[in-house]
């Protein structure tokens, strides 16, 4: 198994999948991918009359409700896929990162599932979504130095140890996507209030994106669904 969810993690409300691409080209967004991703920002914008309407939809619902769970609050640490309805929001636009990072991103604001993706050769697998015990290692993207970890928290963990992901909120430095990477684990996160078929599109959505603009080819290592 490459990629295991933790029946801990189930319980809570959570579910998980993965997909590996291989011989990916990364690079900044072309037209026309950041086209594509303004046109999704304005239906956005359609969908969502103001940031308290985000809030209210029943998918960031239960990622907040899983977060309270854990101690953590929404209203400080926004979940990731309210954050980017809110700056899609704003702006008329989503932030501009590089190709792969840019797919996955409008696939999120999409269908509502929380995606992520990891340098496959800096890290060990199996990656698994856990709860953390607080011994693990997280040097939070941007920073380079490791930070205290949470117990009792969840968070994606690879062999070695390494935290991969903070809840799904804040990604670990060390295994971010760049222009260097050439191998990638995308993380696919829901929760019991997703329908199946926002598992679906978010998966055949992200193989399609990231396939025509990184390249390489995708394998679906573990289904994620309510």
């Amino acid at each position: 198994m490459h990629f295991v969810v933790a029946e801990e993690c189930l319980r809570l409300g959570l579910r998980a999948g993965a997909i590996l691409f291989r011989g990916v080209q990364v690079r900044m967004s072309p037209p026309a991918l950041r086209d594509e991703i303004a046109r999704e920002a304005q239906r956005v914008g359609e969908r969502f009359e103001d940031p308290g309407v985000v809030r209210a939809a029943s998918e960031v619902v239960s990622f907040a409700e899983i977060l309270r769970k854990v101690g953590v609050n929404p209203r400080r640490e926004q979940p990731s896929v309210e954050r980017l309805l809110t700056v899609a929001l704003k702006r008329g636009d989503l932030p501009a990162v590089n190709s792969l990072v840019d797919a996955y991103n409008l696939v999120s604001v999409r269908t509502l599932c929380s995606l992520g993706a990891h340098d496959l050769d800096a890290l060990t697998l199996p990656a698994t979504l856990r709860m953390l015990t607080g011994d693990e290692s997280f040097t939070p993207l941007g920073s380079s130095e490791a930070v205290p970890v949470t117990p009792g928290e969840f968070g994606y963990v690879d062999a070695s140890g390494h935290v991969l992901c903070r809840l799904d909120l804040l990604q670990a430095d060390f295994s971010k996507v760049t222009t260097a990477t050439r191998n990638a684990l995308l993380i696919i996160e829901g929760t019991t209030a997703h329908p199946a078929e926002a598992f679906s599109q978010a998966f055949a959505g992200a193989i399609e994106l990231i396939t025509a603009h990184c390249g390489g080819t995708a394998d679906v290592i573990a289904l994620a669904g309510p």
